[in-house]
């Protein structure tokens, strides 16, 4: 009986605990962190900046390449860097995994049509 409040209180744990992650990644201010880590290169637009296209980045508003890529593409660019440009750099130490997360759907949501 003892066992059984145990599991029921660890898992009531669990659910409180997962509901306060979905509420703090819901506050992730998506559109500052683009504004401020991601625009200089990428462009506001997505087609990438002068600076950007130099350095090699994608243009977020080519359907064809942004339909290749998975949310879990950009969670590893985003997180560790773009093994294909080593122009890029990665995030993995400035934002947290919520962040990431949030930007990865962010980018998928923005630029797809």
């Amino acid at each position: 009986m003892r066992s059984k409040a145990i599991v029921s209180f660890l898992f009531s744990g669990s659910l409180f605990c997962l509901s306060f992650s979905n509420t703090f990644a819901d506050e992730v201010d998506t559109d500052a962190i683009y504004a401020e880590k991601c625009a200089l290169c990428h462009g506001e637009d997505g087609k990438g900046t002068p600076t950007g296209i130099n350095f090699g980045v994608k243009n977020f508003t080519d359907q064809d390449w942004l339909k290749s890529r998975t949310v879990d593409d950009f969670t590893n660019s985003i997180t560790n860097g773009n093994p294909d440009n080593p122009n890029y750099l990665p995030f993995g130490d400035i934002l947290s995994e919520e962040e990431i997360a949030a930007m990865a759907n962010y980018v998928m949501g923005r630029f797809k049509q």
